[in-house]
């Protein structure tokens, strides 16, 4: 056998060997159609992935600004007092200043008397710091609330505040609960919005 396959070659007819390069049609169009399919279906988990963090980024950092002026307070053993506002056109705001006079937390004029800021440094937070501006939906309180110095709980016991946080298509939301003792609580609207991770809020019993 060898050296008939030898001789074939000596004589000039080697054994043809077929080769077939690239790629069909055929297999181009499956390639493209499982891609589309692919990206069919990350698309909306990307998104809710997107949406979800934006809620709870922009929960967290509001939590930050709250527990930080709790914190002022009783560092520099003063009364810090919280402002906040929302207006019907999604322009919100959350400030805070050492005294027992609120600020206004809307006030740009750094010189203004009631402008917010400790130490001579801004202390506001608002609807220009958040990626979607449209992401808090609903404000409850008086409008302002002060910690005392010395054990960090609100001054007026009857005080308190409930931000609620929505995505854009509004599937995930977050409240974010200020008590009066002053802690701060992060928990899913209801069970139908939840956010992983966060626990259903309480449902409060109106007597």
């Amino acid at each position: 056998m060898i050296r008939r396959i030898l001789s074939n070659c000596s004589l000039g007819n080697s054994p043809r060997i077929s080769r077939q390069l690239g790629f069909s049609l055929v297999e181009v169009m499956m390639s493209v159609v499982l891609l589309a399919i692919g990206m069919a279906l990350a698309v909306p988990s990307y998104r809710d992935m997107v949406e979800k963090r934006q809620v709870t980024n922009g929960a967290e950092q509001l939590a930050s600004f709250i527990n930080t002026a709790q914190g002022v307070a009783m560092k520099t053993n003063r009364v810090v007092t919280v402002s906040y506002s929302r207006s019907d056109t999604d322009d919100w705001c959350i400030g805070a200043i050492a005294g027992e006079t609120a600020c206004n937390c809307s006030q740009t004029n750094t010189a203004a008397s009631d402008y917010c800021q400790i130490a001579s440094q801004p202390f506001i937070l608002d609807n220009s710091h958040a990626d979607d501006r449209e992401l808090m939906h609903g404000m409850s309180g008086d409008g302002a609330y002060a910690f005392d110095p010395i054990r960090g709980l609100f001054r007026d016991l009857d005080d308190s505040l409930t931000l609620e946080l929505r995505s854009q298509n509004e599937d995930f939301r977050l409240n974010l609960m200020v008590s009066n003792t002053g802690r701060v609580t992060l928990c899913s609207d209801s069970a139908s919005h939840a956010v992983p991770g966060y626990a259903v809020c309480p449902q409060v019993v109106e007597e």
